[in-house]
């Protein structure tokens, strides 16, 4: 190689060392970018299907250029890289996952009633949910992402990002907390979901046993063909007179999901 294209610096090299006169910090980037992508993985309000892989990188990468100041003091530890970024990723998921609960909990109260009436189960085919959602688990997921960007759950979710651990002690201590955080969040997800559908399993209690007392007294007559249709027609009449606070319920969950347990 001759020395001129020996002394030509390479383009990353070139692009490293334009941020590092603007002030900007490439290796804390990369550990906030880290931090960032379990969020914009795994919570259906950042599109999870409906953006391919390439465009929920560059968002996340947005929501790290928003944190990556926090993250300086973990970028000079002098540890290796990819071990600090597996390391900030492991931060970020509890926060992710906070924030993915209560959306998830939506669409497991939609998929509650289309078991309850009888429907399809898996049926959907909605970029913007998790795959396997019933029809009706789809405008669930859909209003709680809405409520979720509507409340500003994606700066809630930069300020539980932008909390750096330096220290060893203090990393492992964070970690801990972490993950105790997610597996109550997790928790209080099934909780918010059954909550959610409560109106609806109780409805559906009151149906089955008005449906038994009524085949009961007209039997031997075949009136299970008819009480089908109007087991269904029952439990969306309750769907459509308690969505409203429904509604209510799954916006307060989501505007106090307990981001602020993250790292």
């Amino acid at each position: 190689m001759s020395p001129t294209l020996a002394a030509v610096p390479s383009l990353l090299a070139t692009v490293g060392d334009a941020l590092a006169r603007s002030g900007i910090d490439l290796a804390g980037l990369g550990l906030a970018w880290a931090r960032a992508v379990p969020a914009v993985a795994i919570v259906p309000a950042f599109g999870l299907r409906a953006l391919p892989g390439p465009a929920r990188a560059v968002l996340a990468l947005g929501l790290a250029a928003t944190v990556f100041p926090a993250l300086a003091p973990v970028a000079a530890s002098g540890q290796p890289w990819p071990l600090l970024a597996l390391r900030e990723m492991a931060f970020g998921l509890p926060v992710a996952v906070a924030a993915a609960v209560p959306l998830w909990a939506a669409t497991m109260a939609g998929g509650v009633f289309d078991a309850l009436r009888g429907g399809s189960q898996g049926g959907a085919q909605a970029p913007t949910v998790e795959q396997g959602a019933t029809p009706m688990g789809v405008p669930l997921s859909v209003l709680a992402c809405a409520i979720f960007l509507a409340t500003g759950g994606p700066s809630k979710v930069a300020l539980a990002l932008a909390g750096p651990a330096a220290h060893p002690d203090l990393a492992a201590a964070s970690g801990r907390l972490a993950v105790l955080a997610a597996v109550s969040d997790i928790s209080a997800g099934i909780t918010l979901a059954v909550a959610l559908a409560g109106p609806l399993l109780a409805a559906s209690v009151v149906i089955e046993v008005a449906g038994a007392l009524i085949a009961r007294a007209a039997s031997p007559a075949q009136v299970h063909l008819l009480l089908a249709p109007l087991r269904a027609l029952t439990l969306l009449f309750v769907l459509a007179f308690s969505f409203d606070r429904m509604a209510t319920f799954l916006a307060s969950a989501v505007e106090h999901a307990p981001m602020h347990l993250g790292p």
